[in-house]
């Protein structure tokens, strides 16, 4: 998110001895999750408006509006121009009708395998690249049914969701490739390796939305 992009250019240039605002500042996050803040949401950029700080509004809208001009000004315009008013209406809706079904299938490829009372949460941070952190990778994540490109590609090549965690710079390839042997040094160490269809994942991801199921904590050991 913007947020975090900045928390990170912060950090960074802190390292530098140099100084960066962050312009979303947000109280505490609840839990013990140490200095994380709240996220950073529609309803708070529209509350700062409210408070005369349009700081947030405006690095909102010059990330989104080249995107949104793109697609549903400049795009319709065309169709305008070259084919007249009807076809332009029609290529209006296309593209919002496309914008919410890949919104709805980048949740449904995204979200659920973060999520479920079969996966762990973390309320302490951990080393990179340690063992902890290769081991809270697969553990506090879920991989859909992998295997055959036209599988992978329908998936986004997200159904590797272990994998990416714990090696986030390889390419979906090698995460292919790697996945089984992964798989297998889990079920050598005895180390849960989830893996579930998409929407038995959607599924256990409504019942943490519901409150009827809630997810592992690493540091309550269950």
């Amino acid at each position: 998110t913007l947020k975090e992009m900045f928390d990170r250019h912060k950090m960074l240039a802190e390292k530098k001895g140099r100084t960066v605002d962050q312009p979303f500042k947000l109280p505490p996050a609840p839990g013990p999750y140490g200095g994380v803040t709240k996220a950073a949401t529609i309803k708070y950029v529209f509350s700062e408006m409210f408070k005369l700080n349009f700081t947030p509004a405006k690095i909102l809208t010059s990330t989104l509006a080249p995107y949104f001009t793109a697609h549903f000004v400049i795009t319709p315009l065309v169709f305008y121009v070259l084919f007249g008013q009807a076809v332009a209406m029609t290529a209006f809706i296309n593209l919002w009708v496309a914008e919410i079904l890949t919104n709805i299938h980048s949740f449904a490829i995204i979200v659920p395998n973060h999520t479920g009372k079969d996966i762990y949460r973390f309320e302490t941070p951990v080393k990179v690249k340690s063992d902890e952190f290769y081991l809270r990778a697969v553990i506090g994540s879920a991989n859909y049914r992998t295997g055959g490109n036209v599988n992978d590609c329908l998936h986004g090549w997200l159904n590797y969701q272990i994998e990416h965690h714990m090696f986030p710079d390889l390419s979906m390839l090698s995460y292919q490739r790697m996945a089984p042997e992964i798989k297998a040094v889990c079920e050598k160490h005895g180390v849960p390796y989830v893996q579930e269809n998409v929407f038995k994942r959607i599924f256990r991801t409504w019942q943490i939305f519901v409150g009827k199921t809630d997810m592992k904590v690493w540091e309550k050991g269950h």
